[in-house]
């Protein structure tokens, strides 16, 4: 991912940039009924962007950070938001990858499981072999009662 001023910026708006914090949000879509994901325009309060990215200085030439998704990203549908802090690390302005409307770049990560095949037949044989162990103690136990008792 790559990320420079906007061109069109005024000169001299770019003196107090300091660092780039640049984040995972959530589309739209995948915000819908989930209140812990609450899109605000106030940033301080935005739940929108949960995951970091990576933080570096501010480069008015632009900068790129190349990104592995971790295995705890939930799946769901992103766009990438770019947070440009002051020196105190205040957010001073952002960016992001989609439209004004978060309909346009969006990318969905599907989730790696880590279940295997493997892993469900083990489960099935340790689960049968548990009810067979059970059954047979339970046989065995009354074989030996009755045993006792007749003795």
């Amino acid at each position: 991912m790559k990320w420079s001023l906007n061109a069109s910026a005024p000169p001299g708006i770019n003196d107090n940039y300091n660092k780039v914090n640049t984040k995972l949000c959530f589309a739209p879509v995948s915000q819908l009924n989930r209140k812990w994901r609450k899109n605000s325009n106030d940033l301080s309060i935005d739940k929108t962007c949960t995951f970091d990215i990576a933080t570096q200085n501010f480069s008015t030439a632009g900068n790129s950070v190349l990104y592995l998704v971790s295995k705890t990203i939930p799946y769901a549908e992103y766009f990438v938001r770019a947070y440009v802090l002051n020196v105190e690390g205040n957010q001073v302005a952002y960016g992001q990858s989609t439209n004004a409307n978060k309909t346009t770049n969006i990318f969905t990560v599907d989730p790696i499981t880590g279940r295997h095949a493997t892993i469900d037949i083990a489960v099935a044989v340790m689960s049968a072999f548990s009810v067979a162990s059970l059954f047979t103690y339970y046989v065995g136990e009354q074989i030996y009662l009755k045993r006792k008792k007749s003795v």
